[in-house]
């Protein structure tokens, strides 16, 4: 009867570790637009045609949990309809369980990536490899277990940590580099890789805290080289999950070092390493305490092509350096500068030749780190832009507006250097000693005062430079311009630095329009049956003057009575008083007498022949009403 539990136990057992992509299945048949997904600014949206999950916008996807209310997808992830994801620019971390179980055999992502989280990939039975994008900083705790058919993984040296259980039950992955970056692997995360045969870390100096089990049950490990910093957790190398050691399994590993205690332990056989190995761009961060200040560390570099190298050291450990061949002592390097106690060892290096590099330390302790560059910087591009607004920028002594732009705001800009012979490296900027010479910020705002739009700022690495883009948004000042008689108030927005402006808030203005008409007196009684329109004066309006359009239109606007004095240039003037209320007023028609040209006082002949010389404007019909005023004295 136990013997029938046992088995019934190991069965579920092993059928749970097999449980992908069984959510309920519902083909989705129909395109989906662009969705929000809760609160965030991100978004999804499906294609049929293409079978395409396609997700986009900016920061972090939220967490979600394994149900149909959180993932959108839920019931149609595992089905065969989606095929491609793809991850835009601009997300910067895939949150918990977001595409889990999603069987898609493809998975585009951003280069803006930095977290993904837990169970955020795992349990896709369909994709074959990933390649982690430069900047990826973290992997959340089984965030690619159970992705069954992934045979590689390329890891970024911008990566500090690997989660518990990140790619457990990966049965068919082959292979694994751990990034000198990587300061811990978590319990379990490679636990039944089945046909994981190669871990290699790219640096066997860094530390790195190696869980318990990370690498249990992984037969066709049979050898780990361990790093001289590293620590090791039960049963982390060498066991199958009854905790029996597999046949043949070794280690190299350094005298006195935690992983010499663990293979001792267990009785592993091992093999000692006395000198780190460098390949070009690898960080190898070493530790001296008051213990080993007298010990020399070894260190070997073969170069894959003749020309200058620099072997040099960072940290704030007094470090001195001797190069060798097999023919002897080539060199040597101590302090950089009075300010900088690293060495930097300068020489022209034959290919496949193996040189020993020995660094001891002057009595000093603490962290330092030996990397190897090629000498030759041929150039190097900025990934990474900083924003502004105008008014964030203080007045100089030329009353130029000068942004301050420091090390701290460049901490995450990904600068790649290409380097002689076809070597190219990807670091974060860090205002830091890099390959013979320093990193820094080329500030030209002196030279080119930023403006609002896009502005160009510079990162020299020694004589080499490279721009970025700085955007300076509008910072706009207000002046109120209040309404008056004729005009609506409103806002005057202005730029402090570029001077763009524009209008907002208007204020109607309160003021009461007063309009009429001007017409032709046609008779001597005031009469004018034709309304021929007069726009022969103009007027004043408390010390304001207007004037009477073509049609003989006219108006005024005021916030008081009105007293108007219509001028007329071929009769008398008129004057008016009116009484103004709280709402527009049509006075109606004001009627000039328009036929005394010459200001005597009368129309007669003489106004006839100042019309035919002076007046041809007036025309022949205008003039006819003109006989019924011949002799008539104009008051």
């Amino acid at each position: 009867m136990k013997r029938i539990i046992a088995l019934i136990i190991s069965l579920t057992v092993l059928a749970s570790s097999f449980s992908f992509c069984l959510s309920a299945s519902a083909v989705q048949t129909t395109d989906i637009a662009k969705t929000r997904i809760a609160s965030s600014d991100t978004y999804y949206e499906y294609s049929v045609s293409d079978k395409t999950l396609t997700l986009s916008g900016n920061g972090n996807i939220p967490n979600m949990i394994n149900n149909d209310a959180s993932q959108p997808w839920f019931y149609w992830r595992s089905d065969g309809s989606i095929e491609r994801v793809v991850i835009g620019e601009g997300i910067t971390g895939i949150g918990s369980y977001v595409l889990y179980q999603v069987c898609a055999p493809e998975v585009q992502l951003p280069s803006t990536l930095k977290t993904i989280g837990n169970y955020a990939l795992a349990y896709n039975d369909s994709i074959e490899s990933y390649e982690l994008p430069f900047g990826v900083k973290s992997i959340g705790a089984s965030s690619f277990e159970n992705c069954i058919s992934l045979k590689s993984i390329d890891l970024p040296d911008t990566l500090t940590s690997i989660a518990k259980n990140s790619f457990k039950q990966c049965y068919k992955l082959e292979s694994v580099k751990i990034p000198y970056s990587v300061s811990s692997i978590g319990n379990y995360a490679f636990h039944r890789c089945s046909v994981l045969e190669s871990v290699s870390f790219e640096s066997l100096s860094s530390p790195v805290k190696i869980g318990s089990y990370a690498f249990m049950n992984c037969p066709k490990l049979s050898e780990l080289s361990v790093p001289l910093g590293a620590t090791m957790g039960t049963y982390a190398f060498g066991f199958n999950d009854s905790k029996k050691k597999y046949e043949g399994v070794s280690m190299k590993l350094f005298s006195g070092s935690d992983a010499m205690a663990y293979a001792k332990a267990r009785a592993i056989p091992y093999e000692l390493i006395d000198v780190i190995p460098l390949e070009m761009g690898v960080v190898n961060t070493n530790e001296y305490i008051e213990e080993t200040t007298q010990h020399t560390y070894n260190y070997s570099f073969v170069p894959k092509t003749t020309r200058t190298y620099n072997i040099y050291s960072t940290g704030e450990v007094d470090l001195t350096a001797i190069i060798s061949d097999e023919n002897g002592e080539i060199g040597r390097g101590d302090d950089i500068s009075k300010d900088n106690l690293n060495f930097c060892l300068s020489y022209e290096l034959e290919a496949g030749k193996e040189y020993s590099i020995a660094v001891s330390s002057v009595k000093s302790v603490g962290e330092y780190s030996v990397i190897v560059y090629p000498d030759e910087i041929l150039s190097f591009d900025i990934l990474g832009e900083l924003s502004f607004r105008a008014d964030e920028g203080e007045l100089n002594n030329d009353s130029n507006r000068v942004f301050e732009i420091n090390d701290a705001m460049l901490e995450n800009f990904i600068l790649t250097v290409s380097f002689g012979g076809d070597y190219q490296d990807r670091i974060y900027y860090s205002n830091m000693y890099f390959d013979n010479r320093e990193i820094s910020l080329a500030d030209k705002q002196s030279e080119t005062p930023f403006t609002c739009g896009e502005n160009k700022s510079y990162i020299a690495i020694g004589e080499i430079e490279s721009s970025f883009n700085v955007y300076v948004e509008h910072s706009y000042e207000e002046e109120v311009i209040p309404y008056t008689v004729d005009d609506d108030g409103y806002s005057v927005f202005t730029c402090i630095l570029c001077g763009n402006s524009y209008k907002d808030n208007y204020v109607p203005t309160p003021a009461v329009t007063v309009s009429g008409t001007a017409v032709l007196m046609e008779k001597p009684d005031g009469s004018h049956s034709h309304n021929v329109p007069y726009p022969y004066a103009s007027f004043f309006a408390n010390d304001r003057t207007y004037f009477i359009d073509e049609n003989g239109n006219w108006s005024v606007n005021t916030f008081d009575d009105l007293d108007l004095v219509f001028e007329n240039k071929n009769g008398e003037n008129i004057e008016l008083h009116i009484d103004v209320e709280n709402e527009d007023f049509e006075y109606g028609a004001v009627v000039f007498q328009g036929y005394d040209f010459n200001g005597d006082g009368y129309v007669n002949a003489k106004d006839y022949v100042v019309f035919l010389k002076e007046k041809k404007e007036l025309k022949e019909d205008y003039w006819n009403f003109a006989y019924n005023f011949f002799g008539a004295k104009i008051r």
